[in-house]
């Protein structure tokens, strides 16, 4: 998989149209390390990231996202999808999950 920084991936995201904000995939559990930190002021309370692993050797792409209310939230996730697409191989598993729409 050719390795695209993680911080890109976000930005990419974030330039979507009708996305308003960018979550970490993560559950709330694998959150915990980070809240922790934040709480203590050494960290950002919540941290924006598109989560890349490898499953049965294909990549695997999540994104969790906040939509804009005055856009359609199924054809936001759609151009999201297709962001990722375009930066990841041909046979990467793509998530979106939509956390928000405001």
């Amino acid at each position: 998989m050719n390795e695209i920084p993680a911080d890109d991936l976000v930005a990419r995201v974030r330039a979507v149209d009708g996305v308003t904000d960018v979550y970490s995939p993560h559950s709330a559990l694998a959150r915990i390390p980070g809240l922790i930190a934040a709480a203590r002021g050494t960290a950002d309370e919540r941290t924006a990231e598109v989560a890349v692993s490898i499953r049965d050797g294909v990549p695997v792409v999540a994104a969790r996202v906040a939509t804009s209310i005055d856009d359609s939230t199924a054809d936001s996730a759609r151009r999201v999808a297709d962001a990722l697409l375009a930066s990841t191989p041909p046979d990467a598993t793509i998530t979106i999950q939509v956390a928000r729409i405001h």
